[in-house]
């Protein structure tokens, strides 16, 4: 094998971050190692330009690299040479974490960091050797059955790596940023993040003297915009202020970008090197104004250190790109439209507001899916900008729309007027692609938010069918409702009367007993008074089930669980067929009745006598 080409799949759609491509260095650095081993090495890079494909006819081997969003495509591309005959090695984060799911597409697979797996991998396969001892490899054996290797240890010296060469990319000169990395891994542990699994905790770095070679290497123009695109530029504070001031001290001019935390803001000398040393602008990671939310994710900041971040970043004239992810189990709509007002407020120069997007091999993939709460594994949509779980507090679809309408607040005609007025013609035009794009995505949002329904109510309908073909309804307006409020405290009762009123419906309420009638749907919710255990709910159900045995009698009984007290009242309006719109105007009323107190309820009795 000598021909060996890399490629790097395409995203699935525009955003905000496509005005500027920032590639991954996956790609190009295994390609220039490969180089320097003798093979023929090319990298296309999609995002930067369609390869012409006649330029890969002679390959002996493909390998594409994709993260979770670009992971339909990749498979897409693979399934494509397999086809010919070519053997073909999947690598990216996504296939680390879910290498079974790869091999459907691939000869091989490279979990983890690839550098040396990659290389064991071409060398055993011209000696015709096996390949059980390579480490970091997932591959099918002689009897076709999926084989993984053990896990290959992280690379512990990063500067035995070579300079990435960029003229192996494929109309490299398309690009107008160019990556740099000078560390991997993050020391903090952020839950919906997939750094840590994939480069570990431990944080390593280059020596300053092979960044500066890099930074004069990668940059011949002088013109280049460099990205650090490191997760955390300046995890170690004492370090990354030694590579400035060595920037400085050489009077190498630059102008440069890099993915940074609110402390920085804590650190006035860093801040100063930073300006001096030529930062344009910082991508920092806010997250959420939500201090509950805060805590969920183990972001270790609070609003405070947001506030003073933008102030004293802006102070030093350094732009800032402020990422917030939205639709934890402790946001609501309201908690979305604040962050659209705060985030214009503090006026930072862009933003993004993305959705919690629970990637494989992450904390929150797992909780989500251990909960049946993931909608649908269509990998093209887990790119941030759409909704895939089911949130506790609003709908998906609410997240979904309610986010991209907070992204058009902020990319307005106003703030493009603004930046003009400021002659700050980078962020104008940043400004006019912000509201293209999202312009676009209202428009597509539409056909995501059905689907997102269809795929909600199907599944409803399917743990609930034979109750739903026994409801006395006709048109989706029950007959009655009998409301069965006995184990209920005084608020709650209000809640759900006011909430069942507001739907419209007529109601009987039972207060002093348990009652099923013939010819009525009963709801008996169980509130969680006491942070009750899920052992203990099932062991109140089952109280519940001996005590009216004899009066359920051939009654239908289903128990509907719930993730929240408004998942409870939305499954409710499934149940009576009453839309989105009027269940969430019906729960804001019953919770503003009790004075917006919210209490926890997961689990609805519903019967049919």
């Amino acid at each position: 094998m000598k021909n060996i080409y890399f490629i790097e799949a395409k995203s699935p759609g525009a955003h905000i971050f496509s005005f500027t491509t920032l590639p991954r260095l996956g790609s190009i650095l295994l390609g220039t190692i490969l180089k320097d081993k003798g093979y023929n090495a090319k990298v296309f890079i999609e995002d930067i330009a369609t390869p012409a494909w006649n330029l890969l006819d002679d390959a002996d081997m493909v390998c594409i690299s994709s993260i979770t969003a670009t992971a339909n495509r990749a498979f897409q591309i693979a399934d494509k040479f397999k086809k010919r005959g070519v053997p073909v090695v999947l690598g990216g984060p996504h296939t680390t974490f879910l290498p079974d799911e790869s091999l459907q597409y691939a000869d091989y697979v490279v979990r983890g960091e690839g550098e040396e797996t990659l290389v064991e991998l071409l060398e055993n396969l011209n000696a015709h050797k096996p390949l059980d001892s390579i480490r970091g490899l997932s591959f099918r054996n002689s009897e076709n059955e999926i084989t993984h290797n053990p896990d290959r240890e992280l690379i512990p010296d990063l500067n035995h790596a070579p300079i990435p060469d960029f003229s192996l990319v494929y109309k490299w000169d398309n690009a107008k940023t160019v990556p740099i990395a000078t560390s991997r891994g993050c020391p903090f542990g952020c839950k919906f993040c997939s750094v840590i699994p994939m480069f570990g905790r431990k944080y390593r770095f280059k020596s300053i003297e092979r960044v500066i070679e890099e930074i004069l290497a990668s940059t011949p123009k002088k013109t280049e915009h460099v990205f650090f695109i490191d997760d955390n530029f300046a995890a170690n504070k004492s370090r990354t202020k030694e590579l400035l001031r060595t920037i400085i001290d050489r009077n190498i001019k630059l102008e440069w970008s890099a993915q940074v935390r609110t402390d920085i803001a804590k650190d006035p000398e860093l801040i100063r090197l930073m300006e001096k040393a030529g930062c344009f602008a910082v991508f920092i990671g806010f997250e959420s104004i939500n201090p509950h939310t805060l805590a969920l994710y183990n972001k270790g900041q609070g609003l405070a250190d947001i506030e003073d971040s933008i102030r004293i970043v802006k102070q030093h004239n350094i732009r800032i790109h402020g990422m917030f992810v939205l639709g934890s189990d402790t946001d609501d709509i309201q908690t979305i439209r604040n962050t659209g007002k705060f985030a214009k407020k503090l006026d930072i120069n862009s933003i993004q507001f993305m959705v919690l997007t629970p990637l494989p091999g992450t904390p929150v993939f797992d909780d989500l899916k251990n909960s049946g709460r993931l909608i649908h594994t269509d990998w093209s949509k887990y790119d941030a900008h759409h909704a895939v779980f089911e949130p506790s507090l609003m709908t998906a679809y609410e997240l979904h729309v309610e986010t991209l309408k907070a992204m058009a607040k902020f990319y307005s005609w106003g703030t493009v007027l603004r930046n003009l007025g400021r002659f700050d013609f980078f962020y104008a035009v940043v400004g006019l692609y912000g509201i293209r794009s999202i312009k676009k995505a209202l428009s597509d949002a539409k056909n995501y938010v059905d689907q997102l329904r269809d795929l909600i109510t199907n599944e409803f309908d399917r743990k609930t069918e034979k109750l739903r073909q026994l409801l006395p309804h006709k048109n989706g307006d029950a007959k009655e409702i009998i409301l069965n409020t006995a184990s209920l405290e005084k608020n709650e009762s209000v809640f759900f009367s006011e909430f069942l009123r507001n739907l419209d419906k007529k109601l009987v309420i039972s207060r002093e007993k348990f009652m099923v009638s013939k010819n009525a749907l009963t709801i008996t919710p169980f509130v969680d008074h006491i942070k009750d255990t899920h052992e203990k709910r099932k062991q109140q159900l089952a109280d519940f089930y001996d005590k009216y045995k004899d009066r359920l009698g051939s009654s239908k009984v289903i128990d509907i669980e719930a993730i929240s007290l408004y998942k409870t009242c939305f499954n409710i309006g499934l149940l009576l067929d009453v839309n989105a719109k009027k269940v969430r105007k019906a729960y804001e009323r019953a919770l503003k009745s009790i004075g917006g107190n919210a209490f926890e309820c997961h689990h609805l009795l519903v019967m049919v006598g």
